[in-house]
């Protein structure tokens, strides 16, 4: 099975590097528009979009596509653990994204952390969402609006980095803000993820998402209204010189 999940890791590493072809289509419209462009820097930020395309791509069709063909049942019948399935099925996308990320960032010369936590953020919010959904085009617009609001959390969650670094103890020096942003999402995620996973074959589909609607989407809406409700504070402390 193991050799399979690779296979389809690479398959879809191959469809995501679909994206590349638009440097090439660029570069023609160019040429004929007679616009400059920088080719260096287009290659940079089309080759880091694939990157990015592939680590969410790759954690919905953990089990998306299952869900989507009827296959999960098929799964769960599988003589292993649920905790061997899920590595097999996790283990493939890490590795092809880690290899992926790491030949960008030598090729480019990019230091790694300025991209590795969003990449990791991206791949588990996916993976936690690949039970979450029959359709992908409505966990793919899912994954957009928490990436958006994993930037504003980072930004409140810096803010009150700011705040605390005029304490004597400061709670920060444990964590950083951006991977305490990323945790408060995934976290809720991840366990609506694993209560469902367990319970898959014991419940209708409706019913075995519940954990989604009753941890993840309330406790994700709740850290939503506490920034809105700081929004205005949240500016004037970045606006202070």
């Amino acid at each position: 099975m193991l050799k399979k999940e690779f296979r389809d890791t690479l398959q879809i590493l191959l469809e995501s590097s679909v994206l590349l072809l638009s440097v090439p289509l660029i570069c023609l419209v160019s040429l004929i528009m007679g616009f400059k462009v920088n080719y260096g820097q287009l290659v940079k930020i089309i080759s880091i979009t694939t990157v990015f395309a592939f680590a969410g791509y790759s954690g919905l069709g953990m089990f998306l596509w299952e869900m989507r063909d009827k296959g999960f049942e098929y799964l769960l019948t599988l003589p292993m653990s649920r905790a061997k399935l899920f590595i097999y099925k996790l283990l493939p996308r890490v590795v092809v994204l880690l290899l992926f990320l790491g030949i960008w960032v030598l090729v480019f010369n990019q230091p790694l952390k300025d991209y590795l936590l969003v990449l990791v953020f991206i791949q588990l919010v996916a993976v936690c969402l690949s039970l979450a959904f029959n359709s992908y085009l409505a966990a793919l617009i899912s994954i957009v609006i928490l990436g958006l609001f994993y930037g504003l959390s980072s930004m409140f969650i810096t803010a009150l980095f700011l705040r605390w670094q005029t304490v004597s103890i400061n709670p920060f020096e444990i964590i950083s803000p951006y991977a305490l942003a990323a945790l408060l999402i995934v976290i809720p995620l991840g366990l609506s993820f694993l209560l469902t996973f367990r319970n898959f074959d014991l419940k209708p589909y409706k019913y075995a998402v519940r954990p989604y609607f009753f941890i993840a989407m309330p406790l994700i809406l709740m850290q939503a209204v506490l920034i809105l409700l700081y929004y205005e504070k949240i500016i004037a402390i970045y606006k202070t010189p």
